[in-house]
């Protein structure tokens, strides 16, 4: 939106020329000198609008106490402690927060974030002290988000970031979890990406001369590396993981994923999608039959096994022989 219409932004800087105490009482001039500042350029009668939805707009709620000074020939607030920047927040604003900071509660944990948390931490508060009481007798959030477990290698997080947007080169020392020995990666980081409350670090592995992707509860430590940084190359690395699910990349390339959705479980897949790409083909009595554009991998065969005899991969043949093999594997177990 254009600064000079976003009216809230005119409201802060009419504001903050009405509350500056170096320069007192200022006038329509003054406004629009301030406002250009911003490269707001609006006429007299618009700033008059202004005042006047500052005092008297109900839907704004800012009961602005602006008055005229004759003698200084200037506008001043006659409760001279008035300011925009201190008014209560409405029950309707303090709701809306109170959802926000339920669902921040997931993210706790990576340095990165702790002075947003600390505002989150503010912000719970007042919540608690204005909505609760005057709301409900509720006193229990009434959302109830999916809990993130405790994950190893957040401790990584912020080194990570800080590398990623400084571009400097680490070593990361990366340990499987079914390798007894660390290898060392000389790594110049690109992306940070979250599957299933998981953490993972996208960039190029001097080790293997390519791009990698590593889990960072398998990180043990990193170290930067005085080296100059390579800079990512291929398609905007912001839609690398666009035609996965989860963070595996195979040399299979994009494939189209075809399949049979049970009527009891076709309107849940219309109403969630599997992924971004999906497609429905065709919708009757029989079932549906769904369209996506995906890599295959492990991941995926997990989501599909997930559905049990829900789902029924159609094709590429390839994708539809190991999801044989994972169901045989399965029966086996309980054989």
């Amino acid at each position: 939106m254009p600064a000079g219409r976003n009216p809230f932004l005119r409201y802060k800087i009419i504001n903050a020329c009405i509350t500056n105490k170096k320069k007192p009482y200022p006038t329509i001039d003054d406004f629009k000198t301030a406002l250009a500042k911003h490269d707001i350029t609006v006429g007299q009668r618009a700033i008059e609008n202004d005042l006047e939805a500052m005092r008297y707009d109900k839907s704004l709620g800012y009961h602005a106490p602006i008055a005229y000074s004759k003698k200084f020939k200037g506008y001043h607030y006659t409760d001279p402690d008035y300011t925009i920047d201190k008014l209560p927040l409405t029950e309707d604003e303090l709701e809306a927060f109170e959802l926000i900071v339920e669902s921040f509660k997931r993210f706790r944990g990576a340095e990165v974030l702790n002075q947003v948390e600390g505002m989150f931490d503010k912000l719970d508060k007042v919540v608690m002290q204005q909505v609760k009481p005057k709301k409900s007798s509720i006193d229990y959030p009434v959302v109830d988000f999916e809990k993130m477990p405790y994950s190893k290698g957040i401790e990584h997080f912020d080194k990570l970031y800080q590398a990623i947007i400084k571009q400097q080169p680490i070593v990361i020392a990366y340990k499987k979890f079914d390798e007894l020995t660390v290898n060392e990666h000389v790594f110049h980081p690109y992306l940070l990406k979250e599957y299933k409350f998981r953490w993972y670090v996208l960039g190029y592995s001097e080790r293997r001369r390519g791009k990698l992707i590593l889990a960072l509860d398998r990180i043990e430590n990193i170290t930067n590396k005085k080296i100059p940084f390579k800079p990512y190359k291929g398609i905007d690395v912001q839609k690398y993981f666009d035609h996965t699910i989860g963070v595996t990349i195979n040399t299979t390339g994009v494939k189209e994923i075809r399949l049979w959705v049970s009527p009891s479980q076709s309107n849940y897949l219309k109403t969630q999608h599997l992924h971004a790409t999906q497609q429905i083909i065709s919708d009757d009595n029989s079932g549906m039959i769904l369209s996506l554009q995906l890599i295959p991998n492990y991941e995926l065969l997990q989501t599909l096994l997930a559905y049990g005899p829900e789902v029924k991969v159609l094709e590429p043949s390839s994708l539809k022989e190991q999801m044989k093999e994972m169901v045989s594997k399965t029966m086996r177990l309980y054989q």
